[in-house]
């Protein structure tokens, strides 16, 4: 991509790839400490592409200079479906909050947020949302989903316990279903991973940082966060970069590791992390320190669906409410549901509180569950409560219908 300064606008043209992230903090501090500008323009109406792995990072960089009291106007790209992404993702409102309120939007992401200071979210809500799209968005089980909440609570908690940063952390995780991967991304303003870990050389400091064991603080830390999520993301298959400031180290799809010295400082750290959600065994192969499995302390399914008897209770008025409308929306809880059951676990169907949905939404949910599991093994697995009439009634006659459809058409 190309980037161009006119006094103090900085248009960013064609394809924005997570290389360029560093030539946009250049061009930023050129602009206002070398030059003295003010009031920035960030325009990027002739971008054609762009991803959180280059976005997100940019975050709490801008956050920074906000706060010594520069202003910011985003422009946003001519291109319909990234003008659309700028405005979803919630990079739009961080970079430019008086002309772009934050997202409500619904979709395959959980959009840039911010945490660990007093303009933040809970980081545990945080987590929440991200393992409920993983939940929804793809296809996983349950100790999958363990590995993937210590991976990113990890990395949260080294933005509040070593990075420093003025302004707190911003995430932002997007599902992949075709690939059947989440990638997240955390980025701060800190000190970066070569002061907190008192290494002058940089890239021998990443190196160090992913290593078992290693820490800044041996009193109060283990040293196996990085270490057990670039284990995650590569036994996976996934992707795994840490930025911070003369260094960058990557790795994909199970290649060798790269680390390379960087000319331009990235001043804080980010960490992106993809990571495939399809293995049962990833949590078994992955969180092994010093030969001992490690059994993470979170657990999303057990907070969120189990009772006191240890039975998963999904409630359907508060985890379903928004999509009994829609097919797509029963797809959605649908897919919930089987990852639920995945592993051999019965669940309840709570419908208390539910009084109507529409016949496309018990046919995507109840229809092909029905047909998918065979009859015995749905009346055996999925126990049904508190529904009304109207709610049975709908659910009879979607089972009855899909019956003689069969999975394969509408």
């Amino acid at each position: 991509m190309a980037i161009e300064r006119d006094y103090g606008r900085i248009v960013a043209k064609g394809s924005l790839q997570p290389g360029d992230l560093r030539m946009l903090c250049a061009a930023l501090h050129q602009t206002i400490i070398d030059r003295g500008f003010s009031d920035i323009v960030l325009d990027f109406s002739m971008c054609t592409y762009a991803t959180e792995a280059t976005m997100l990072p940019l975050m709490p960089i801008v956050a920074k200079y906000k706060q010594i009291g520069k202003e910011f106007r985003l422009v946003l790209p001519y291109d319909e479906s990234l003008k659309r992404l700028f405005v979803n993702t919630n990079w739009a409102h961080h970079i430019d909050s008086k002309s772009y309120d934050a997202t409500t939007y619904q979709g395959g992401h959980v959009p840039a947020l911010r945490f660990g200071d007093d303009e933040g979210e809970d980081a545990g809500e945080i987590l929440h949302k991200v393992m409920g799209l993983i939940l929804a968005q793809l296809e996983t089980d349950r100790a999958t989903l363990k590995a993937v909440e210590w991976s990113l609570g990890e990395i949260m908690d080294n933005v509040s316990n070593h990075a420093r940063s003025p302004v707190g952390g911003f995430v932002q995780a997007t599902a992949y279903d075709k690939k059947n991967q989440v990638e997240f991304v955390v980025a701060d303003g800190g000190i970066g991973i070569p002061a907190s870990m008192k290494i002058e050389n940089h890239t021998q400091a990443l190196q160090e940082a992913i290593n078992e064991g290693v820490t800044s603080d041996p009193a109060t830390n283990a040293g196996n966060g990085l270490f057990g999520s670039y284990q995650v993301a590569h036994l996976s298959a996934g992707k795994f970069e840490i930025h911070s400031m003369y260094a960058a180290l990557y790795t994909t799809l199970g290649e060798n590791l790269r680390i390379h010295d960087q000319k331009i400082p990235y001043n804080g750290t980010s960490v992106r992390c993809g990571i495939g959600v399809g293995d049962p065994t990833l949590l078994d192969k992955a969180l092994r320190f010093k030969d001992q499995l490690h059994e993470p302390p979170f657990d999303y399914v057990e907070r969120r669906f189990e009772d006191e008897e240890g039975e998963l209770v999904f409630n359907m008025r508060e985890e379903a409410h928004r999509d009994f409308g829609s097919r797509r929306g029963g797809e959605r809880v649908r897919g919930m549901i089987e990852n639920l059951l995945r592993g051999g676990q019965s669940i309840a169907l709570d419908f208390d509180g539910v009084g109507v949905f529409s016949s496309s939404f018990a046919d995507e949910v109840f229809g092909r569950l029905f047909v998918e599991m065979g009859p015995r093994a749905f009346m055996t697995r999925i126990a049904i409560r508190n529904a009304v009439p109207t709610v049975e009634g709908l659910i009879d006659r979607a089972i009855m219908q899909r019956t003689r459809l069969g999975n394969g058409g509408r």
